[in-house]
């Protein structure tokens, strides 16, 4: 057996980036892939429906985890995991592990294959460029994205774009794709209309949730965990959709469009705010989201939503620094937006 397994990692800790910021990612982390942990003494460590494991404790300075007995091993001690803040460094030691090993020497294997080996791709170029596109824009998750999508102040200029050109009123039902931390269906839900969120975000669904709490208790909004290629809405259900640098990383955005044209009533019309390839490297497309996004011209754009079925589509290049000072920002942020409309696309089309 065993009798321990310490690995120590150092990272910076310090103000927002505290251990107690990193347990709160550590628990977010483990509910996306499935372990459910109850971040308190007495927690249960839960694995769908089934315990696996006991917190012992759970402070901001470390935390122990008990893990049940393997299930194929039920009559064996039961062992304890570790994480505790230390100087220079995160310390998690794993006591009493390995004894249902069939050779002790195989802990060399596994270490190699289940610890050593996925650090090592993760930390690979390439899959580090999909973890930062992610956690940023693509999928956003984390302390970081669930506070800054709340109010995200540098996109605040192309929602006002886009609500400028929907002309929301009382009577309409709009779809989001890509909610976000539903900064931008609060600020349409202001029109009087009545609003859908979606997001393939877990933790944006949540955000948007809290931001819009309000609205929803009123019924007149709904949050949805989904994805734009198959909209889980019935035909003809809204009279608006709107997307916010989003399009940008849809896998196939012909079968999207088709998809909200599928549920955009009569007449129904669609604003998509994105961006061209001349935007590569600006703060608007920086890399390596850039790399991992797709630039269509405006003629592709007005292509697709005619193949889609929309029977009218245009592109506008709109001006933004008006919409950037109506939203308040200061003058630093709307000097940003004072000359980016040959880059800004804005696909309306109406079916």
């Amino acid at each position: 057996m065993i009798s321990a397994m310490r690995t120590t990692i150092a990272v910076e800790l310090s103000g927002e980036h505290s251990f107690e910021a990193f347990l709160d990612e550590l628990v977010h982390a483990l509910g996306r892939s499935g372990l459910t942990v109850e971040p308190r003494a007495g927690g249960r460590v839960m694995q769908g429906a089934t315990q696996v494991g006991t917190v012992v404790r759970w402070e901001t300075t470390g935390v122990s985890l008990e893990w049940q007995s393997a299930d194929w091993a039920p009559d064996d001690d039961r062992t304890e995991l570790e994480i505790r803040q230390e100087r220079g460094g995160i310390r998690v030691e794993h006591r009493g592990f390995g004894e249902q090993f069939w050779d002790p020497g195989e802990i060399v294997g596994w270490f190699a294959d289940e610890v050593a080996a996925p650090l090592l791709l993760v930390s690979a170029p390439a899959r580090y460029g999909d973890w930062l596109t992610d956690r940023g824009a693509r999928r956003p998750f984390g302390i970081r994205a669930r506070r800054d999508y709340k109010d995200p102040t540098h996109h605040r200029p192309s929602f006002g774009a886009v609500l400028s050109a929907l002309n929301l009123q009382s009577d309409d039902v709009l779809l989001e794709l890509g909610a976000g931390g539903g900064a931008f269906i609060e600020q349409a839900l202001r029109s009087g209309c009545r609003a859908v969120g979606l997001d393939h975000s877990q933790e944006m669904v949540r955000a948007a949730s809290e931001l819009n709490e309000q609205a929803i208790d009123e019924g007149r909004l709904e949050v949805v965990l989904g994805d734009a290629h198959d909209l889980p809405f019935g035909d003809e259900t809204f009279t608006a959709v709107a997307a916010m640098q989003v399009f940008f990383f849809f896998a196939d955005a012909h079968r999207v469009l088709a998809e909200c044209r599928r549920v955009l009533k009569p007449s129904g019309r669609l604003a998509v705010f994105t961006v061209s390839a001349e935007a590569k490297g600006t703060p608007a497309a920086p890399e390596p989201m850039a790399s991992r996004g797709h630039f269509h011209t405006d003629e592709e754009l007005v292509e697709m939503a005619r193949e889609a079925g929309f029977r009218l589509a245009s592109v506008e290049h709109p001006a933004l620094e008006p919409h950037a000072r109506a939203a308040g920002l200061p003058d630093d942020v709307v000097a940003l937006f004072s000359d980016t409309s040959s880059i800004d696309q804005l696909l309306l089309a109406r079916r």
